[in-house]
């Protein structure tokens, strides 16, 4: 793991090498040109994976890096990595803005998300300069409960393109599923993780709806929940009549 400083500095590394490509003049020369061709090869380290997870990041740093993130051409299909980082509405709210070229985000274990902290992050994804091509996010372990089930309903309509979405280890229960599943069925998303969420017994219909009239589901693991040999009968009726479902997880339910 890199230390928090090595962190800070790699985020300040990549805005000013986006600033500084940024000011390069249409015709320029030679040396010019490979000096623009090194900023975006430090900048081509960041589509693939931007770890910065168990580090301790100001709202200052989120904003740098937001801005690094969303001023630069050359930033596409980054998996930014932010796991346990605890933080807060502030820095969603910071963050937002710059999640335009992000393709995969895990923010698991920031309890932070939890009542405010994923409003933030929705209102301020409205305000990207490009449209989200987020197609994963992992929001394990959150703290997040039922009541934050609108929330996440934000979340899926700023994000039109995801298709993997992980909720394992919350306590959304079923209701906060049951009010989730209406969004889910319409939206695009093919993968869904609903591990140990304490699902009771009443969630199974809940959920064989959700495989029934989900065209496009592919996906979906609701293991570890009390659900009950009643509750897997519901969701294998969903099963019977969807087309598209390929796997389903159900161990120790």
């Amino acid at each position: 793991q890199r230390s928090q400083l090595e962190k800070r500095a790699w985020i300040k590394l990549a805005l000013s090498c986006t600033a500084e490509a940024a000011q390069q003049p249409a015709n320029h020369s030679s040396s010019e040109t490979r000096h623009f061709n090194v900023g975006k090869a430090m900048l081509a380290v960041i589509p693939a994976t931007l770890d910065l997870s168990h580090s301790r990041q100001t709202v200052s740093d989120i904003q740098t890096l937001s801005a690094a993130l969303e001023h630069s051409p050359h930033v596409y299909y980054l998996n930014l990595q932010l796991i346990e980082c605890a933080l807060e509405a502030r820095h969603f709210q910071a963050l937002g803005a710059g999640l335009g070229h992000v393709k995969m985000l895990n923010i698991f274990g920031n309890v932070g998300l939890h009542e405010e902290g994923l409003s933030s992050l929705a209102s301020a994804v409205k305000f990207c300069q490009v449209s989200s091509q987020l197609e994963m996010l992992d929001i394990q372990c959150c703290g997040l409960t039922e009541h934050d089930s609108s929330s996440i309903v934000q979340v899926m309509h700023v994000f039109p393109k995801l298709r993997d979405l992980w909720l394992d280890g919350n306590t959304l229960r079923t209701r906060g599923v049951d009010q989730l599943a209406r969004s889910l069925i319409s939206s695009t998303t093919e993968k869904i993780i609903l591990k140990d969420n304490n699902l009771d017994c009443e969630a199974g219909s809940v959920l064989g709806n959700l495989i029934f009239k989900k065209y496009n589901l592919t996906y979906l693991d609701v293991s570890d929940n009390p659900l009950l040999n009643s509750s897997v009968s519901d969701m294998l009726e969903g099963v019977k009549h969807s087309d598209s479902l390929e796997k389903l997880f159900l161990n120790n339910t």
